[in-house]
């Protein structure tokens, strides 16, 4: 994996509007609080030596509808869901929205902000998690579990490297599972489950399996839940420098018991390394892969699988230039697949080539439905809403309809709208609104609809190059570096 920075990409669609004052935002709903504890450190370290505290911001305008109440406003995963849909089912239309708290915290936070019930679950790359108490930014507890790696990788931009993937949680069971990562006693990745109302250890395991090196392997996407499994992608480091590998690692959610795992059939490379992780419907997990050498086999490189529970591989999709994607540093793997209705997948890569593909029968090698030109690379990661997705791109988001084929006949793709000039994160769909937060620092909302701007404004730099945001009620919760900041629609 490596970014692609300084370039001018040309820009297609309508071009964007022009900043307006403070007018929108995704809108919260008042959630049941519940006190909770300062954590015991079981078998982590002390709590960091300098406390978050979370700070107060001035209001800025007018009131919103009510948001739905109950489980409808957790955010317990990436992007809400297991299939990655990115749409909050609890937000109001939009209002005008001000910043309402904010919280420091130890360290960078790369994963996404979870929410459950009352409370905001943040991560950090100096491998602590925190819970905040969604109205207030107050900490309900928090847990530093390990010490991160602070340097001596081959090569990569994280430093130091802690909690990257964002963790899962099931707030039935009261639990939590993320990954550290650490370099003492040796380089190793540690699955947690931690307890959801007190942060308390209940299991911890590692989980690099034979064959890896934990040295080389980077944990950046999401963990998942299917079944009786919790599922950990892996990836390399930025650079693709050292003998990493593609690879899906399931855990016993008991904590005990065997590992399944997957490992790309290449010499090396194919990572695993988009944001979101896995995708996963009905008891499929859809995954996307990125360049392998040797180039000129497919071995699972630059493709879309399906893998079965066990991680068995049941379809792939490969472009037919899948030599030239693996040779010019190309990932078709740079987002992860989204799930569309009808069974579809839809699969873009830094190539900027979009694909529509059969869910159950991913085609094999050029098999896909149909593909279009559709930006100038995709980027991180999608929302979907019904047939329209909304993905991010080196220097733009997008939003496209995919329309199924009758009686036979392709798919269709057709690019409702584009803003460009901007570096997008990974969007999110709250409110009738895409939210997104910028690499270069802003945060914006453009209509679903049209793409028409109906907010935006600026926050802290962001050193990651997928910042992403989370939506419950009428709060976006939206990591700026070392903190996280709370927008509420007043």
């Amino acid at each position: 994996m490596k970014r692609r920075g300084g370039q001018t990409f040309s820009t297609m669609g309508f071009a964007p509007v022009s900043l307006l004052p403070v007018l929108v935002a995704v809108l919260l709903a008042a959630v049941g609080c519940t006190s909770g504890t300062t954590a015991s450190t079981a078998t982590g370290t002390e709590q960091p030596p300098s406390p978050p505290t979370a700070t107060s911001s001035p209001a800025s305008s007018a009131v919103p509808r009510a948001a739905a109440a109950g489980q409808d406003t957790d955010w317990p995963t990436y992007d809400r869901t297991a299939d990655r849909s990115g749409v909050s089912v609890s937000s109001p239309a939009p209002g005008t929205v001000r910043s309402s708290w904010t919280a420091s915290v130890d360290g960078a936070v790369y994963a996404q902000p979870l929410v459950v019930g009352s409370e905001v679950i943040v991560a950090t790359e100096n491998d602590t998690v925190y819970a905040l108490d969604a109205s207030t930014g107050a900490v309900r507890w928090s847990r530093h579990l390990a010490s991160p790696v602070p340097s001596g990788l081959p090569c990569g931009n994280i430093d130091p490297s802690g909690i990257t993937g964002t963790p899962v949680a099931d707030a039935a069971a009261g639990r939590l599972w993320l990954v550290t990562f650490t370099a003492q006693p040796a380089y190793r990745h540690t699955l947690w489950e931690l307890n959801l109302t007190t942060g308390q250890t209940i299991a911890q395991r590692e989980i690099d399996v034979s064959g890896s090196d934990p040295l080389a392997q980077q944990e950046r996407g999401a963990l998942t839940l299917l079944g009786s499994r919790v599922y950990v992608p892996f990836g390399g480091l930025d650079g693709d420098c050292s003998d990493y590998k593609g690879r899906v690692v399931g855990a016993p959610i008991s904590g005990s018991g065997p590992l399944v795992s997957f490992t790309t059939d290449n010499q090396r490379q194919a990572g695993i390394w988009a944001p979101p992780g896995e995708s996963v419907r009905d008891d499929s997990l859809y995954v996307a892969t990125g360049n392998g050498t040797p180039y000129d086999q497919v071995d699972d490189s630059d493709s879309v699988l399906r893998l079965s529970p066990d991680l068995t591989v049941e379809s792939r999709f490969t472009p037919t230039n899948f030599e030239s994607l693996s040779a010019d540093d190309q990932d078709l793997g740079s987002t992860a697949p989204a799930l569309l209705p009808d069974g579809l997948v839809f699969q873009v890569g830094k190539e900027g080539v979009g694909y529509v593909l059969d869910g159950t029968q991913l085609g094999g090698t050029g098999g896909e439905l149909t593909s279009a030109s559709v930006c100038e690379g995709g980027f991180g990661g999608d929302a979907v809403d019904g047939n329209t997705v909304m993905f991010s791109c080196y220097d733009s988001l997008r939003a496209l309809q995919v329309t199924p084929g009758q009686g036979g006949a392709a798919p269709k793709l057709s690019v409702l709208w584009s803003v460009t000039g901007l570096s997008p994160g990974p969007p999110i769909i709250a409110g009738g609104v895409v939210w997104d937060v910028g690499r270069k620092g802003t945060l914006a909302g453009y209509r679903l609809s049209n793409g028409q701007q109906v907010f935006s404004t600026p926050i802290a730099p962001v050193d990651t190059d997928f910042p992403s945001l989370s939506a419950s009620g009428s709060r976006l919760f939206v990591p700026e570096g070392n903190k996280v900041v709370s927008y509420l629609g007043i």
